[in-house]
């Protein structure tokens, strides 16, 4: 709490009172005796009945709400406490503190209680106003002024839209500025800099100060060679690429960076089970090299090598999963040599699953030369229940629920419904999921549903039964395997000649594989990397089809990183082998279809490629896609696009090709990028069965990326 001394302002320019529920008394009508008393007070008075009166005179540039929202915390003190002298002279600094932060260096805040201590006033003489003016720096030889400018403005431009182009002047800032402004020198290498002083010069014809930081740069170094004192008794290629990180291209040497190499060095230790390992890292600026590079000497003790041992859980006396849950899903950690990146993955895998908010997992080592685990979970709700809602271009509105249980009998086993209707139709899912089956690494997922929708020339429900296989092998690999029931009937029909459709009704099933390698950093807002995923699926006929078919799949898609921007590419095939006949022998609902927000954007979904007599889509045995998109940071998340696709779709991969060219916008959100894009085609094709032609372009909205 601020004290000072405590002056009773008397002349009052103009008034607004807050949270009145009467007119308060004028400060002119108190009492001789009361302005004693109110002098003197030293002691709160009790807290009045409704929220602290408070006046505010000669505010001019902020309304009274403003303030009142600017001493927020003071007024809230104040209500708990009541008003007292020490909390009255509070509130005058903090509202002169607001005032300064906004342009007004000269403000000047009285107060004064009366009314029995019932009463604030608080007499404001705001002063003038003045801008920021132009930054000047005298002595920076290494950055560009613009550089140095952002951290001397950096903390008044956080506390404004960084639409705003005309920051106010406020000077606590700018010294805080000149703080940042050497410790950004320091990070690059001048750990001997000096900010000389700041002088400011205020232009009233401008209403503006300007500022003039005078800076003594001194000597600027960096990372020279970093060598071992010692045997480090682990190969040296497993330094490499944290020593020449900064020796390379050599990284402005400093503290921070120093300690950072100590870190590093030391998690190499651990990671090839070193558990107690110590780095000890000495910068020789008794022999500094050309150029300021820096030597750099290491002495490591790195102890004896640790392995993961026993597994202890500490459950809490309400814990739903079994006992021996976390210890079996850790048990693989056991005689394994200590790594700090295996034990993160496991944690991250354990948190994945939705059963914990928090795991902590406290190591301990033994002196048998093991590392002991200490699991303590803390559980998550068990039982979720979401309502969802939304919009795609093709589908329509759409909105939905779903209901999970995380935990069947402790064991982790996930029970879960799942209902949707879009503007086509509705759809619905019951499943269970086992993620550790057999208390392995394979996750098994039952489900059964059925799903309806109405498309263009026919309307299908299909009900299904799957049983899958799913297994992650290390990082990037994932293989799964799957059989899948379908039973399928068309109604509707406008599709003309109706040959086109195939069968109308049909049993099959379906067996295929599939393996996916992803080397992207992120599943969700990916920025760099590449991903693979490759399926086949064989179809056998039950009923109501003659033929049986064999569906291959690829997928790839790259992504580079340019600065802030990212360059992606993608290639898609498809193709169906019928063991007999042709196109029209294998279901509409089994072939490809192509365009759309996932595919070539310059047509609605499912639009490129055959089309009946009706101008309906008829899809096709084999498919290609090719994708290249250009994303830009604009603001924030905000985020634009440019895009190139091309694809073709009938009975090879090449027919029909068609292209677009567009620009789009993303919003990043967490959990993927919402997406808006148009699509423009630069040659649309004649339909002969329909006599049209393609559309000229198509708006995109989705969610999620394009390829």
């Amino acid at each position: 709490m601020r004290r000072g001394t405590f002056i009773t302002a008397g002349l009052v320019l103009g008034a607004v009172a807050i949270g009145l529920t009467q007119a308060p008394p004028s400060p002119q009508q108190a009492t001789p005796q009361e302005q004693a008393a109110a002098t003197v007070q030293m002691q709160p008075t009790p807290p009045p009945e409704m929220a602290s009166r408070v006046r505010f005179v000669g505010n001019v540039s902020f309304s009274a709400d403003e303030l009142r929202a600017a001493l927020a915390d003071s007024l809230q003190q104040i209500r708990i406490q009541g008003l007292s002298l020490p909390l009255a002279d509070d509130a005058a600094y903090y509202l002169s503190v607001f005032y300064r932060r906004n342009g007004y260096p000269a403000v000047d805040v009285k107060y004064k209680v009366y009314g029995g201590g019932q009463y604030l006033e608080l007499d404001i003489r705001e002063g003038r106003y003045y801008n920021l003016g132009n930054i000047y720096f005298k002595g920076d030889k290494t950055f560009p002024p613009s550089e140095l400018t952002n951290y001397m403005v950096g903390t008044t431009r956080a506390r404004f839209s960084e639409f705003r182009k005309q920051l106010p002047y406020v000077e606590a800032d700018l010294v805080t500025g000149t703080g940042l402004l050497e410790g950004y020198y320091v990070s690059q290498g001048f750990p001997k800099v000096q900010i000389v002083k700041m002088a400011t010069t205020p232009d009233e014809a401008r209403d503006a100060v300007d500022v003039v930081v005078t800076i003594n740069e001194g000597p600027r170094y960096f990372f020279g060679p970093i060598t071992f004192t010692n045997n480090p008794e682990v190969p040296m290629t497993l330094f490499y690429g944290k020593i020449k990180d900064r020796t390379d291209q050599p990284k402005p040497y400093s503290e921070g960076e120093l300690s950072n190499l100590q870190r590093d060095l030391t998690f190499v230790y651990k990671q090839a089970g070193h558990y107690e390992a110590t780095v000890v890292v000495t910068p020789d600026f008794a022999h500094v090299q050309s150029g300021g590079r820096v030597p750099i000497h290491v002495s490591s003790v790195p102890g004896p090598v640790y392995r993961f041992g026993d597994i202890v859980v500490r459950q809490g006396p309400k814990a739903r999963l079994k006992p021996d849950f976390l210890p079996r899903r850790f048990s693989e950690l056991q005689g394994q040599t200590s790594n700090p990146d295996t034990l993160r993955k496991l944690d991250d895998a354990m948190i994945k699953t939705g059963l914990f908010d928090t795991l902590d997992i406290q190591e301990t080592a033994e002196p048998d030369d093991t590392v002991r685990l200490t699991l303590v979970p803390h559980e998550a709700r068990q039982k979720e229940f979401s309502v969802f809602g939304g919009y795609q271009t093709y589908w329509g509105p759409l909105v939905g629920a779903s209901y999970r249980d995380l935990d069947i009998d402790g064991e982790g086993h996930i029970f879960s419904v799942t209902a949707e209707m879009t503007g086509r139709g509705p759809s619905g899912e019951i499943a269970y999921e086992d993620p550790w089956f057999m208390n392995t690494p394979n996750r098994l997922r039952l489900a059964v549903g059925i799903d309806s929708k109405q498309l263009q020339g026919f309307t299908y429900t299909n009900e299904y039964g799957r049983i899958s296989l799913t297994r992650k092998w290390q990082t990037i690999f994932e293989s799964s395997a799957y059989v899948e029931y379908r039973n399928t009937s068309l109604s509707g029909l406008s599709i003309e000649p109706p040959f086109l459709t195939g069968p109308t009704r049909y049993q099959l099933l379906e067996v295929g594989v599939s393996q996916t390698i992803d080397h992207r950093d992120s599943p969700l807002n990916p920025t760099k990397g590449w991903i693979l995923v490759l399926t086949a699926a064989g179809c056998e006929p039950l009923q109501g089809i003659t033929t049986g078919f064999l569906r291959l799949t690829e997928r790839f898609t790259y992504m580079i990183p340019i600065g802030k921007s990212v360059l992606a590419g993608g290639v898609r095939f498809g193709v169906i082998t019928p063991s007999s006949g042709g196109t029209f022998d294998i279901p509409i609902t089994e072939r490809f279809f192509s365009g759309g927000a996932d595919t070539v954007r310059s047509f609605v979904e499912r639009d490129l490629g055959p089309h009946d007599a009706n101008n309906n889509p008829i899809g096709g045995l084999a498919r290609s896609v090719f994708n290249v998109e250009y994303d830009f940071p604009i603001v924030a998340d905000l985020v634009g696009a440019t895009f190139f696709d091309a694809g073709g779709l009938g009975s090879s991969p090449f027919d029909n090709m068609s292209t677009a060219i567009g620009a789009g916008l993303r919003y990043n959100l967490p959990i993927g990028p919402l997406r808006v894009d148009y699509g423009i085609n630069p040659n649309p094709r004649y339909r002969p069965l329909s006599r049209t032609r393609d559309d000229f372009g198509a708006f995109q909205l989705s969610f999620g990326f394009a390829f």
